[in-house]
């Protein structure tokens, strides 16, 4: 018991994560997919200045103590950044918009780069496409694969699995 849950209410706790997020990125697909066009944007005003790459460089990984500070947003060795950009609908609109972005931390980003835009409401834009979408689909489906395969029945014996049991035993034999 850890924290008054046992291991499989744990693991079932994260199963129903890996559901709702595989249903988040299936219904961003079919959105994107049903009523989105895709198209090339050109930064208009950057979200990542020069002195903050440089304040990036400096620091390396760390965001405490940079001129941006902390932001949940960003990863690992990336920055979340928030540009305006400008860019034609088929209909030959020009619309300025407000994309965020993962980038690379203290490199130079993209000033072009491909975007999707709702032809409803070309000011709603994404920089994540249906193929990052269904990429991460295909994650978590390989997750609850995993855990389905194996992780349940280690949950509810405390006993790992046959086939890890035999490769540990292996490799402690092999001291």
């Amino acid at each position: 018991m850890i924290g008054g849950m046992a291991p499989v209410d744990l693991l079932m706790a994260a199963v129903a994560a890996l559901v709702l997020g595989l249903c988040w990125c299936l219904y961003r697909v079919a959105m994107l997919l049903s009523g989105w066009q895709v198209s090339v944007a050109h930064v208009w005003r950057g979200g990542y200045s020069d002195l903050e790459r440089l304040d990036d460089f400096v620091h390396m990984q760390q965001s405490i103590g940079t001129l941006r500070g902390f932001d949940i947003r960003d990863g690992d060795g990336t920055r979340w950044i928030e540009d305006e950009i400008v860019f034609e609908t088929t209909e030959g609109n020009r619309i300025h918009a407000i994309v965020g972005r993962q980038v690379q931390r203290s490199w130079k980003p993209a000033s072009v780069f491909r975007i999707w835009y709702d032809r409803a409401a070309p000011q709603h834009v994404t920089a994540y496409g249906p193929g990052y979408w269904s990429l991460m689909a295909l994650f978590m489906l390989a997750a609850l694969y995993a855990t389905f395969a194996w992780g349940m029945d280690w949950a509810r014996t405390g006993q790992p699995p046959q086939w890890l049991a035999e490769l540990t035993a292996q490799e402690v034999s092999h001291k």
